[in-house]
């Protein structure tokens, strides 16, 4: 075999295997901070009582470095300044997923659902008594267990997430600002009571959102909260489905049930 058909055939495996390597999941981006001046976090919180909380991540002195200033009021009330390292690999990933491609709805509702705690979820079922049901609280319980599949549960997922404000006395706003330099600036919010605060809009809050420039990614959320204090409450609005979340599921499991007690028991 000549030098020249080796060659050939060594660039034909190269190439298929950087081919094979870089499809889909398994793509990495590659990532250049250099340019990166800021990453701002503005949080906020009207109900009962207000509270204000806000980040700025800049590069640090070291090279490559970056470092997390700001502060953040506690449970209690108590003011928490921060000044600390951020490590790079965070803002490698926040940024990453920021320059992905965004996610709907349907794809955020679907991630949503895989990752609901179906235990914590039967662990909240209260015993309702719906004044018309053909069905105990028992019963209805039973068919609740035996009709939750995985089709239902992203229903429920879909209808929970159907409002950003589903109750009283809970109004969170999140405003995040990334400045590169020589690039115009990148503005998202949100003003969703929901876990992990999505959907994500393009720009800053408003009124009348528009729906083709949502963003539901869960990564997004997931790794600015991986950048912010634990104990900040902008953390915690990003987190998993609350418990109190968990309990209005479950009433809508029960209700659910209901449904399938009346198809089950029609005169």
């Amino acid at each position: 075999m000549g030098e020249a058909v080796k060659r050939r055939i060594a660039w034909v495996v190269l190439l298929g295997g950087l081919a094979g390597c870089c499809t889909g999941e398994e793509q990495k981006r590659v990532i250049d901070l250099a340019s990166l001046e800021e990453i701002r976090i503005d949080y906020s919180h009207v109900g009962w009582g207000s509270s204000e909380e806000h980040f700025t991540i800049t590069p640090s002195a070291n090279a490559g470095k970056f470092v997390l200033r700001g502060r953040y009021e506690t449970g209690r009330g108590r003011v928490v300044e921060v000044d600390q390292q951020v490590a790079s690999d965070k803002i490698d990933s926040f940024v990453g997923h920021l320059e992905s491609e965004a996610w709907t709805r349907a794809k955020g509702v679907h991630v949503l659902a895989q990752r609901l705690d179906r235990r914590a979820l039967w662990g909240s079922v209260p015993e309702i008594h719906f004044s018309r049901s053909r069905c105990s609280p028992e019963e209805l319980r039973l068919l609740a267990r035996r009709h939750l599949g995985r089709s239902a549960i992203v229903s429920l997922v879909d209808t929970h997430y159907a409002h950003r404000i589903s109750w009283m006395d809970d109004y969170p706003m999140a405003v995040v600002q990334v400045r590169w330099r020589g690039k115009p600036k990148f503005v998202m919010s949100s003003r969703s009571q929901k876990a992990l605060m999505l959907p994500w809009d393009a720009g800053e809050p408003s009124d009348t959102p528009l729906e083709d420039e949502e963003n539901w990614s869960v990564p997004v959320s997931l790794s600015l909260q991986a950048m912010l204090p634990p104990a900040s409450q902008a953390f915690q609005r990003l987190d998993g489905i609350s418990q109190m979340e968990y309990t209005m599921l479950s009433i809508d499991v029960m209700q659910m049930a209901n449904k399938q007690c009346d198809a089950l028991r029609k005169p």
